[in-house]
């Protein structure tokens, strides 16, 4: 059972020391990842998952940027339940997608957290990594809403080769999350969203809603 979910963005100015001096953007959105993470763990979960695509390329130790990120941020939060990777791969078609999602909830032996490592357009201004794509805020405004609503099915709908074209990071790993939360319904809570250079990252925190009790009339 997914107990609750985090997603967080994963850019390598997140790596401790990378940016030498600490730089106010960085900071926030750090201190915003900590704290979603934080929140996760508060679930109670008896394992997490970092689920991660490979699109940054891979890091010592023979994992992708995505992983390495969500190992770091696990450990800056203090997580002592066992750890495991799902990586996917940054190109993968949608229905391919989903079919890891739901794969990876079914074989969930007991209560676990899963911790999303994903990052929207990369063209959001004249400085983007990208440069500027007007379809990028659109694009990106769709991401957050089905995020703050909590709503798999959104994330499920993103247009693959849209978000190719967008230099969408995470376009995968949120459609794994949406195979893997099909069918189930959650509470979310935002943490932090912003483009600060040039690439948007949402930080939001999803809690799995407990069936209502109801008494026999």
């Amino acid at each position: 059972m997914i107990v609750g979910v985090a997603s967080c963005p994963q850019p390598p100015l997140l790596l401790p020391g990378l940016t030498g001096a600490p730089v106010p953007e960085v900071e926030r959105l750090r201190g915003a990842c900590t704290a979603a993470v934080r929140d996760l763990l508060g679930g109670r979960p008896a394992e997490v998952v970092i689920v991660g695509g490979d699109a940054e390329g891979w890091y010592d130790g023979g994992e992708p940027l995505s992983i390495v990120l969500g190992r770091q941020l696990l450990a800056a939060a203090g997580c002592t339940v066992p750890v495991r990777a799902r990586v996917v791969a940054a190109g993968s078609p949608t229905p391919d997608c989903l079919a890891a999602g739901r794969a990876l909830a079914a074989g969930l032996a007991r209560p676990a957290a899963l911790l999303v490592m994903a990052d929207g357009t990369a063209r959001r201004g004249l400085k983007a990594p990208g440069y500027l794509d007007e379809r990028a805020a659109p694009f990106d405004a769709a991401v957050e809403r089905a995020l703050l609503a909590g709503e798999p099915a959104g994330l499920a709908a993103l247009d693959a080769c849209l978000a190719a074209e967008l230099l969408v990071a995470g376009r995968a790993a949120w459609q794994v999350l949406a195979g893997a939360a099909e069918g189930r319904t959650f509470t979310a809570r935002p943490y932090y969203a912003g483009d600060p250079f040039g690439v948007f990252y949402p930080v939001v925190g999803w809690r799995r809603e407990q069936p209502t009790a109801h008494c026999a009339q």
